[in-house]
């Protein structure tokens, strides 16, 4: 891990579903309601730095959260994505999934 990453520093009651290899919890700067961010326990810089094992526990946590939105805010869609490298857009260098229900 390295020093200092607010995605490993994160409280655990700010948690919101987990697995034994991820976690999620509601983005600060959330784009809608129920704004998400899924992402491995490890540090991981980018989502191809995790490896495919973790990477598999990250997507069932999705699918998870996808049905408590689902239940909680009745979304008419989503958009899924990762930010990969500064050049894309990462400015929290924790691998990390967005799921963000659409209205």
């Amino acid at each position: 891990m390295q020093k200092s990453c607010i995605f490993c520093d994160k409280p655990a009651n700010d948690l919101i579903l987990e697995n034994d290899q991820a976690k999620a919890f509601y983005d600060l700067q959330p784009m809608s309601k129920g704004h998400l961010l899924i992402m491995p326990k490890g540090h991981y810089v980018t989502w191809f730095d995790v490896p495919e094992d973790v990477q598999v526990k990250v997507i069932e946590l999705m699918n998870d959260a996808k049905k408590q939105l689902d239940k909680q805010y009745h979304p008419q869609g989503y958009q899924v994505f990762s930010h990969v490298g500064k050049a894309a857009g990462q400015t929290v260098f924790h691998a990390h999934i967005h799921l963000v229900p659409v209205y």
